[in-house]
């Protein structure tokens, strides 16, 4: 919020409008959803959180004209509860590596929710 207000901004107006709107809460475990532009927004699998058990997402908000935010929201989806967690909010410059400090932290964070694995 103190970085990038704009930013910021924008990644809580869509978490708040997913609260109350079934049509997104639907397309977040869509994998690949807007990534034709068609949506406002591109929902992916986090492939290697994924392959592991881990129900491990990210998204993308687009700006105009064919940009994105410097930012992606990492989430969890929990299947017993049905809800969704966010993770973090990471730099679009994270590399998602597995030994990165970020993945750790959100890797404890999953584990701490005690989300199932598959």
């Amino acid at each position: 919020m103190v970085s990038d207000r704009f930013a910021a901004g924008k990644v809580v107006a869509l978490l708040q409008q997913a609260k109350y709107d079934l049509k997104i809460i639907d397309s977040l475990l869509d994998h690949d959803f807007g990534a034709d532009y068609s949506a406002t927004y591109h929902v992916s699998k986090w492939y290697e959180f994924w392959n592991a058990g881990l129900n491990i997402w990210r998204l993308k908000i687009w700006t105009e004209p064919k940009g994105s935010l410097r930012y992606r929201i990492i989430y969890a989806y929990a299947p017993k509860s049905h809800q969704y967690y966010v993770l973090a909010v990471v730099n679009r410059n994270f590399n998602y590596k597995k030994d990165h400090e970020i993945t750790s932290r959100i890797r404890k964070a999953y584990k701490d929710l005690s989300i199932t694995t598959y």
